[in-house]
């Protein structure tokens, strides 16, 4: 509880900073069950919300104030919020979040929101009738919270790991007849009983293979690839992301494979950028130039962030100037099709940014992606679960 207390009271302390800059009297939270909505709520209270939508309030220098839909949500969130009890609410919450406004004491107090641009326009609707001024905080939130304390990341850590053996799962259970549906299905179980809080574990055996899904009932091929995507947030509900691809025979998907060696190339040149003192634009930029000088196609994008909520808020790519400082964590996992789009691939890894440079936090099975490779490398590493 001790370590809980700290990390609470360093949260705490962000918050409050926020606040002083931008001469604000309180701040509103509010998230929804449903990934990459959670972090706020999640961030001020380490209650992760169930169903339906929270929120959390903090006046200036006081401790939040979380706020449920229902008293079940209430007795769920006592065993693992770090508030003191008297802080978490239940019923009538919109009533409440215009109580803690109005008990702020001011006739326009000026308080802090992150992502409004996420708010439904009822919650919009009744926020600005109470005469507060409002400010999006959500850049500079962002920005404060990007360099993960040790307790956060050891959270990442134990995750990564986790979504390591699940992918020495999916390569013992791969055969030939066996559909998309058995393994994500199986490998989910997996995930359950190593600890995951949360899933989103995506797939991909038909051309193009860039553009994961979810798992369909297509059994998978005897020369086929099947595409591994594996986003889980592991006991604490930390997240993290392994994306590895398996040829199922050896010289199959010459196509697929040719992409795979770009993709590697890129993955090198954008790891190479990973820096204190780069800036996000700059590990997107050099992934970018390695797939252009090759002949290929962006399919997507080339990562995001790792942290309290899946991509934690940013995303990499050209338009974000955040710079890279000691304990970001970044997934890069480059989406890149061939020169006529025929076909594609996405590999990538979880890091985290070091002093000097990174740390592969999801390294395992990088050499080959052959399946009698990979089975090997499990026998004689003594990996397989």
């Amino acid at each position: 509880m001790d370590e809980k207390r700290k990390e609470r009271d360093r949260r705490l302390e962000i918050f409050n900073t926020i606040m002083e800059e931008r001469n604000l009297d309180g701040l509103i939270f509010t998230s929804i069950d449903q990934q990459t909505c959670q972090m706020a709520v999640k961030y001020a209270t380490n209650y992760t919300l169930v169903t339906r939508r929270d929120f959390a309030c903090m006046a200036k220098g006081k401790m939040p104030i979380l706020m449920l839909p229902t008293v079940g949500h209430v007795s769920a969130a006592l065993d693992v919020c770090w508030l003191p009890p008297e802080n978490i609410v239940g019923d009538n919450m919109m009533e409440r979040v215009k109580d803690f406004v109005a008990g702020l004491g001011k006739d326009h107090p000026r308080i802090g929101l992150y992502e409004p641009e996420q708010l439904p326009i009822s919650v919009h609707r009744e926020l600005i009738a109470t005469g507060a001024e409002f400010e999006d905080i959500t850049q500079r939130l962002t920005e404060l919270r990007a360099p993960k304390s040790e307790y956060e990341m050891e959270r990442i850590r134990e995750a990564s790991r986790i979504a390591v053996r699940s992918f020495e799962w999916v390569v013992k259970h791969l055969r030939p007849g066996v559909t998309e549906r058995e393994i994500i299905g199986g490998v989910e179980g997996y995930l359950r009983v190593e600890g995951a809080e949360e899933t989103l574990v995506l797939t991909r055996t038909r051309k193009p293979h860039t553009f994961i899904a979810r798992a369909l009932d297509i059994p998978i091929q005897e020369d086929g690839v099947f595409v591994y995507s594996c986003e889980m947030a592991g006991p604490g509900g930390y997240w993290t992301q392994v994306v590895r691809p398996v040829f199922m025979r050896r010289g199959c998907q010459p196509e697929a494979y040719e992409v795979l060696q770009v993709i590697k190339e890129a993955l090198a040149a954008g790891e190479a950028a990973l820096k204190p003192g780069n800036r996000i634009c700059d590990v997107d930029a050099a992934i970018a130039e390695v797939v252009k000088k090759r002949g290929c196609h962006a399919g997507v994008w080339s990562g995001h962030g790792m942290g309290a909520d899946l991509g934690d808020g940013i995303d990499i790519g050209m338009p974000n100037k955040m710079e890279l400082k000691p304990n970001m964590v970044l997934t890069l996992h480059p989406s890149v099709m061939n020169q006529n789009r025929s076909d594609g691939l996405l590999y990538g890894n979880t890091y985290a940014v070091t002093e000097s440079g990174f740390v592969n936090l999801t390294d395992g099975y990088a050499d080959s992606c052959y399946l009698e490779d990979l089975l090997t490398e499990m026998e004689t590493s003594g990996g397989c679960v």
